[in-house]
């Protein structure tokens, strides 16, 4: 399998999400791994060409929403964290890229596990890379991510003790994108879990 196979298998898999086939991508995404397996492109390096690492990414968040949409955490989980190298990169947020909407994503899975040293850890790491960002005129500020501002609206209220906010907000129709509305069944699953263990 060649790195020519990638747009195919990419096309294909977005096909299938748009058609509601997860169980069908798993086995695409699969194909696409071993394809990036063969190049030495599931991990960024300095001699992989660009067009090859950006399809990697691709890959790798498509991988990450798949698994939202599976409602599977702990794959997510997987996946964002083999998506960090490649988020160091500077070309991580092109035009196709899904990283802002991973990443909020994974803050709202923090959130859900009560994990929130995490949360605030992972935010700073934003802020200052937004800043930075920000600064040289490549990026904007974290005010401005819709994806990364909604976990943050979330996690104020749930400090405030506005309980009924945070479930309205997961209830309707301002959540971000149909991963997070997904996203809102799997965080009551982890919760209801966590309540009959006690």
């Amino acid at each position: 399998m060649s790195s020519q196979d990638l747009p195919s298998i990419l096309q294909q898999l977005h096909q299938n999400i748009s058609q509601n086939n997860h169980q069908t991508s798993t086995t695409l995404l699969t194909r696409a791994k071993i394809a990036l397996l063969h190049q030495n492109a599931l991990v960024p390096t300095p001699t992989t060409s660009k067009p090859l690492l950006q399809s990697a990414q691709q890959v790798l968040e498509t991988g990450a929403l798949i698994s939202i949409r599976l409602q599977d955490p702990a794959a997510f989980t997987r996946y964002f964290q083999q998506l960090q190298p490649f988020y160091t990169l500077p070309s991580s947020s092109g035009k196709h890229s899904q990283r802002s909407k991973v990443t909020g994503l994974y803050l709202l899975l923090l959130l859900s596990q009560g994990d929130y040293a995490g949360f605030h850890t992972l935010l700073e790491g934003l802020d200052v890379a937004a800043n930075q960002a920000h600064e040289q005129g490549t990026g904007k500020g974290l005010e401005e991510d819709e994806f990364v501002q909604y976990p943050i609206r979330l996690e104020q209220w749930l400090m405030e003790g506005s309980y009924d906010r945070v479930w309205d907000e997961t209830k309707s129709e301002r959540v971000p994108s149909e991963e997070f509305a997904i996203f809102s069944d799997v965080s009551r699953n982890l919760s209801r879990r966590r309540l009959s263990s006690r």
